[in-house]
C-alpha cells in the first residue's frame, strides 16, 4: 500500500471504525478479495470484542498490496459514504482518487502530515499537573500520526544473531550460571519489542543550537533496533504537542503487546532544581519525570511487568567534565521490611523501568558533528557486539566503559548514568531467536488485491 494512504487510514482509525459496521466490512473485504477468511478468522481469534476486531480490520487493511486503498475506497463510497469522505477529501470537489494524483497533498517530511482538522471534544481533559493527554483523537496543533518506519537502512553497526540454542535457553533463565536466582525477562516472541525514538535536530528560530551530526545517531538507532527485531517509530523535530499526541496514539495501539519497549530522545536538556528536562523542537520543555510517569503501571497497563527501556541522550548542564581524583565514600543501610510481614499483592507504580543518561546531573553530553554524540555510538557498538549473550543492564556497563575512552580537545570526558526502578529481572535481547522459529504470521495465506507484502 501507498505510504500516504496508510498513513490516511491510521490517522482516521477511531472515525472509520465509527462511521463504520464490521459485520458489513467482514463481509466485503471477504467478496472483494481485499483479506482472505484466514485472515478474518486470526483476527476475530486476536480479538474477542467486535469494536478490536474492527480495529484491527483496518489495521491488517493498512498491511495490504499496491491496490488495497483502491479496493476499500471502493467498499466505503458503496456502503459508508461518511467513512469515503474522510479516506477522499478530494471527493468533496468532485475529484477522482488516485495513488498517483499530482494534487493529492503530500506531507512535507517522514511522519509528518498537513495540519488535522481534528479538535479534541468537550468531553476531553488535560491533567495538568503531569501533562497527560487523555484524548483519544489528535489535537489541533499536532500534526504527527503513529507510523512505523517503512525503510530498512544499511548496517553501520552489525548485530551478531544468537545462534546456539542451548546457550538461548540457559540465558532465559539464568546469567551463564552466575546469580542463578535472578530470573530473566521473557524475550522470545516475535514481538520482539517496540523501539520509539525522537530525534530534535534544531529549533525554532534558532533558539538553541543546531545538533549536527544527530541524524547519524538517528540512522544509527533505526539501524540497530531494527536489527534487534523491534518495530520502530522514528519522528525528528517535534513539538510537544505532537510528542503527547503520539503517545496517546502509541498506548492506544496493539504494537504494545511486545516482549519490551524503548524509549530514546536525542535533544539538549539540562539539570535543574533536581530535575531533568529536554528541550523539544518548539522549545518547550518535557520533564524526564512526566515521560516516566507516561509509561508506569497506572498510565500504561499494557506494559505492567514487561521491561521498559529510557536513554535520554541530553545534557543535564553546561559544566565540563574535566575529571578529579577518586574519593572515597561511606554508605549507610536504610530501614529493613520486617521479614514477618506478609508481602503485599499490589505492585508498585514505577517497576520494570531503567532508565539510563548519557551523562550525570550537572555536566555537559558531547557529540562528534561527523560520528554522532558519543552515547548513541558507544551504545550501537556495544550492543550490535554483544547482545545476543549479554543481559542489557551489563551492556550498559560496557557503554559506559567505551564512552569513558572519548575526549574532547579540551580532555573533557562524559560519564554515562542508569537507574533501575523496579528493574529486578535480567533482560538479554536474544537477537535473531523465536520461540517459535517456524511460525510467520500469514506467511501461508494467499495473496490478495493484487500484493505480496508481509503482514
Amino acid at each position: 500500500m501507498n505510504h500516504q494512504d496508510r498513513i490516511a487510514i491510521n490517522c482516521s482509525l477511531e472515525m472509520l471504525i465509527a462511521t463504520t459496521k464490521y459485520p458489513a466490512m467482514r463481509y466485503e473485504c471477504i467478496k472483494e478479495r481485499l483479506l482472505s477468511p484466514n485472515m478474518i478468522e486470526r483476527i476475530e481469534q486476536l480479538a474477542l470484542d467486535e469494536t478490536n476486531r474492527h480495529r484491527k480490520l483496518f489495521e491488517k487493511i493498512t498491511k495490504r498490496g499496491p491496490k488495497a486503498f483502491t479496493i476499500l475506497l471502493d467498499i466505503c463510497q458503496r456502503n459508508f459514504p461518511s467513512a469515503y469522505a474522510l479516506l477522499n477529501p478530494a471527493s468533496n470537489n468532485n475529484q477522482m482518487h488516485s495513488t498517483h494524483n499530482p494534487k493529492r497533498q503530500r506531507s512535507i517530511s517522514f511522519n509528518v502530515l498537513p495540519r488535522s482538522n481534528t479538535q479534541r471534544s468537550q468531553g476531553d481533559v488535560e491533567d495538568g499537573k503531569n501533562n497527560h493527554i487523555m484524548s483519544s483523537t489528535l489535537s489541533e496543533e499536532s500534526k504527527c500520526c503513529l507510523e512505523v518506519y517503512p525503510d530498512t537502512l544499511p548496517h553501520t553497526f552489525t548485530v551478531t544473531l544468537t545462534s546456539n540454542l542451548s546457550s538461548i535457553n540457559t540465558t532465559f533463565d539464568v546469567q551463564r550460571g552466575q546469580n542463578a536466582k535472578v530470573p530473566s525477562y521473557s524475550m522470545k516472541s516475535r514481538n520482539r519489542g517496540v523501539a520509539f525514538i525522537v530525534n530534535v535536530i534544531d529549533f525554532v528560530k534558532n533558539v538553541h543550537a543546531k545538533r549536527n551530526g544527530a541524524d547519524i545517531d538517528g540512522r544509527n538507532l533505526i539501524s540497530l533496533f531494527q536489527q534487534l527485531g523491534f518495530v520502530v517509530f522514528y519522528y525528528e523535530n517535534i513539538t510537544k504537542a505532537d510528542l503527547d499526541d503520539l503517545l496517546v496514539q502509541l498506548k492506544e495501539s496493539e504494537y504494545l503487546s511486545c516482549d519490551c519497549f524503548a524509549f530514546y530522545i536525542l535533544s539538549h536538556g539540562d539539570h535543574k532544581k533536581g530535575s531533568d528536562y529536554i528541550v523539544l523542537h518548539d522549545n518547550s520543555i518535557l520533564l524526564v519525570e512526566n515521560l516516566l510517569t507516561e509509561f508506569n503501571t497506572v498510565n500504561c497497563t499494557k506494559l505492567i511487568r514487561k521491561p521498559k527501556l529510557f536513554f535520554i541522550s541530553t545534557c543535564r548542564g553546561v559544566q565540563p567534565d574535566l575529571g578529579s581524583y577518586r574519593l572515597s565514600t561511606n554508605t549507610e543501610k536504610d530501614g529493613m521490611i520486617d521479614p514477618k510481614k506478609p508481602l503485599p499483592t499490589n505492585i508498585a507504580t514505577y517497576c520494570d523501568m531503567l532508565v539510563c543518561y548519557a551523562t550525570v546531573p550537572g555536566f555537559a553530553a558531547h557529540r562528534d558533528t561527523n560520528t554522532g554524540s558519543w552515547f548513541v555510538e558507544s551504545m550501537c557498538k556495544v550492543w550490535a557486539e554483544y547482545a545476543h549473550d549479554i543481559d542489557v543492564e551489563n551492556m550498559m556497563k560496557l557503554v559506559g566503559a567505551y564512552a569513558s575512552t572519548y575526549r574532547t580537545e579540551t580532555a573533557a570526558l562524559q560519564t554515562i548514568c542508569t537507574e533501575q526502578r523496579g528493574f529486578f529481572k535480567l533482560l538479554y535481547l536474544n537477537p535473531g531467536y523465536y520461540e517459535h522459529p517456524a511460525t510467520l504470521l500469514e506467511s501461508n495465506s494467499k495473496t490478495t488485491a493484487g500484493d505480496s507484502e508481509n503482514v
